[in-house]
């Protein structure tokens, strides 16, 4: 989680300019918590130190953290538990960052094997990019995005619906491997993406030529 958001921020903060700034929210998942209330509380608190080691050494980093109270899994929210779960949020990083600075944690910016996961997930999605912008007419448009999903440019192996109409984009299969997701071939070896890149290249014609009329 730390590498891909990591990469993620690299990857979007290229683009920053005077007219354009990127502002991290990170967020508990909703499927993140369990149903009892005191776990999901330490939960809570896990997630709001892992939220502070993506940047760990910026004091203002996270700019904003979207609170998910702790009671999600089991039940709506009430006022004093949105409140609870603020002051958890707020008490963890606070005491989080303090044990930071007097070495009694782990320095998750000095972590080798997070900071090789990013590199290689930057470089992975500039491939990507890179093959997408060099053969997908007008990209960033509604048909663009059509064509670049449905070639199979960015593999979603566990899709439901419409299968069928994407079956390209379902070509690959992904296995855990060290932490991370992998996308690997019919014998569970790692696939480059320069070869998920030519896979999809291939069928860009075909997909071109069946874009819906609505788009």
């Amino acid at each position: 989680d730390l590498a891909k958001s990591r990469a993620m921020l690299t990857l979007v903060k290229s683009l920053e300019d005077d007219n354009f700034r990127v502002i991290l929210q990170p967020r508990a998942g909703l499927d993140y918590f369990k149903p009892d209330l005191e776990e999901a509380k330490i939960q809570l608190a896990a997630v709001t130190a892992l939220m502070d080691d993506i940047d760990p050494h910026d004091e203002t980093s996270p700019p904003i953290i979207h609170v998910v109270s702790y009671s999600e899994a089991s039940h709506l929210a009430t006022p004093d538990i949105i409140n609870e779960s603020i002051k958890i949020t707020q008490y963890s990083l606070q005491k989080y960052r303090q044990l930071r600075r007097d070495d009694k944690i782990e320095d998750m910016s000095r972590r080798q094997d997070v900071r090789e996961r990013m590199l290689e997930l930057i470089d992975a999605a500039k491939t990507v990019i890179s093959g997408i912008e060099s053969s997908v007419t007008d990209p960033y448009s509604a048909q663009g995005l059509y064509t670049i999903f449905a070639s199979g440019f960015l593999p979603v192996p566990y899709l439901w619906g419409e299968v069928d109409e994407f079956i390209y984009a379902k070509f690959w299969r992904t296995k855990p491997v060290k932490g991370g997701i992998k996308i690997v071939d019919e014998n569970d070896r790692p696939v480059t993406y320069h070869k998920v890149v030519d896979y999809a290249k291939g069928n860009i014609k075909e997909i071109e030529g069946r874009i819906p009329s609505f788009l």
